[in-house]
């Protein structure tokens, strides 16, 4: 049986689930405006009473209840029934609903702000002035969905190679309902905004407020529900379409269906923080304040001319040095760990150890081994005569310093690769070049060294993606010091956001670094794979 018509039917409800997710998300927004304007002007209305708790300001919203507790109350009653006695014993701006209906009380307190005595009640006008926009959706979806029920069925009846370029059309319309729904949600917003206080750290907190939506939050829920939708319509001219059998996509459906948790998992803990960091970078963010302005490229533009950037780019790029140096001699140990030689297995354990034991504790050992007066190292120099030095309070010797620790860590890790690349050689190409009368150099040269291209290729690349992510040993032997002289990229942006709070910076700083080692391992891999692709 064909799947048109059940993925004509898929396609019509997503674009319906679409236009009713938009709808409940912007009127949700909306409402939360509503309800945050009317307790404050709930508010305004209970700091104009009395002392007898009456004459108080006239509301331009409508006044269901004024004055002292137990009438407030009984009135109240009429529309909300025993919900109503929540008035009297909560402490903070409650929001009632009856029906169709919404109403907003603040609490009025006595004169010692101990006891709840009387309330200010109004009505919420939260369905005002969303008809029309709610219209507009309505005709949107209309058309989507029917434009998507088209595509589906031209989808369906010829074989399409690019299914995206048949709903695109679609696309575009979900896109305009969405950008639609968050221009108009963030004009009220920014319109709302001048009649609030100005935002402090104290009446975020203070329960007789209630804080108006963030319009920028509201934008990335409609973006993330047009993006599902879209997919889902991608998915949907998939199954319609007849490039596959129905058995190669029921195949492949239920792989993508033990995928699924998978894939959220990773949409959920590693692009959504990814996008989240994005979000940060654009905005003035810090972990205390409670005003948090969009500053555009800003963050990226005070990066730039941050000299402390520039020094701890350079000192990152002069420590990834070590890489080729630990491979060097990764490559000697494993050739010598390759041979017969007996107990090599406690050899190759005991060169592995470093790799599987914490940084903390290894950086501390080592830190100890560097110190100036009781350290290992100068007690040995002094020994011979010497005087010694301070290790890590030279600037000139700190990152050398860290250096080394790093490549005595990263050490057993690549010995151990090399190795397993080392027997996989095939035994019969090193026979054969020895009976042609090679020496061991010349097989090292021109059968095991190609061979172990592509080894070197990953211990590379990974081994600077590595050394680009450096930060527990300089944190713990040095803390950027002495002078910047080990500050990195990735202790630049500890310090920024955790030490100044500035999330927005460091999270800039973080995309910086993504863009260097995407670019980087790009790079690697385009120049050195093309001598690996003959020997691989």
């Amino acid at each position: 049986m064909s799947p048109a018509p059940r993925a004509r039917f898929l396609a019509v409800m997503l674009c319906v689930v679409w236009g009713v997710a938009t709808a409940l998300i912007a009127v949700s927004a909306l409402a939360r405006l509503e309800y945050a304007r009317a307790a404050l002007e709930a508010r305004a209305v209970a700091a104009s009473l009395d002392s007898n708790l009456a004459n108080g300001r006239s509301p331009t919203r409508d006044l269901m209840a004024q004055g002292r507790i137990r009438p407030v109350v009984l009135q109240m009653e009429r529309w909300l029934g025993s919900k109503a006695q929540r008035i009297a014993s909560e402490e903070r701006v409650l929001v009632h609903s009856a029906g169709w209906e919404r109403y907003v009380s603040v609490p009025v307190k006595d004169a010692s702000q101990w006891d709840v005595v009387g309330a200010v009640v109004l009505r919420a006008r939260w369905l005002r002035g969303i008809g029309w926009p709610m219209g507009v959706l309505a005709v949107l979806t209309l058309i989507a969905a029917v434009l998507a029920a088209r595509r589906i069925d031209r989808v369906a009846d010829t074989t399409m190679r690019h299914l995206w370029w048949q709903i695109v059309d679609v696309a575009a319309f979900l896109a305009l309902g969405m950008v639609g729904a968050a221009l108009l949600v963030r004009q009220r917003i920014d319109d709302a905004l001048t009649t609030f206080p100005p935002s402090t750290p104290r009446l975020r907190f203070d329960p007789l407020y209630l804080a108006p939506p963030d319009g920028q939050v509201v934008a990335i829920a409609l973006l993330l529900t047009m993006l599902a939708a879209t997919a889902g319509l991608l998915m949907t001219a998939w199954v319609a379409a007849g490039r596959r059998t129905a058995a190669e996509r029921r195949t492949t459906l239920a792989a993508w269906g033990f995928l699924a948790p998978s894939v959220l998992h990773l949409a959920v803990f590693t692009l959504g923080p990814l996008l989240f960091t994005l979000y940060l970078s654009l905005h003035d963010w810090d972990l205390l304040e409670v005003q948090r302005p969009f500053v555009g490229l800003g963050n990226y533009r005070e990066l730039l001319g941050d000299p402390l950037v520039w020094t701890a780019l350079r000192n990152t790029a002069l420590y990834s040095l070590y890489v080729p140096v630990t491979m060097l001699l990764a490559l000697g140990a494993a050739l010598l760990l390759n041979q017969p030689l007996r107990g090599v297995r406690i050899l190759r354990a005991i060169v592995f150890i470093p790799t599987v034991v914490s940084y903390v504790a290894i950086a501390m050992v080592w830190q100890w081994m560097y110190h100036a007066d009781y350290g290992l190292f100068n007690y040995i120099i002094r020994l011979f005569g010497g005087t010694g030095t301070d290790w890590l309070g030279n600037p000139s010797t700190a990152l050398v310093a860290v250096m080394i620790v790093s490549a005595w860590v990263q050490l057993g890790y690549q010995m151990i690769v090399y190795l397993a690349g080392l027997q996989g050689i095939p035994g019969h190409l090193h026979e054969a070049a020895r009976l042609d009368g090679a020496g061991a150099w010349q097989r090292f040269r021109f059968v095991t060294w190609p061979l172990l291209r592509p080894v070197s290729l990953f211990l590379f690349i990974t081994g600077v993606i590595w050394s680009f992510q450096v930060f527990a040993l300089v944190y713990v032997m040095t803390e950027g010091g002495p002078l910047h002289a080990t500050d990195v990229l990735v202790y630049q942006i500890y310090q920024q956001a955790f030490e100044f709070r500035r999330m927005g910076y460091a999270s800039a700083l973080s995309w910086v670094l993504f863009a260097i080692l995407a670019g980087l391992t790009f790079a690697q891999w385009r120049l050195l794979n093309r001598r690996v692709e003959h020997a691989a």
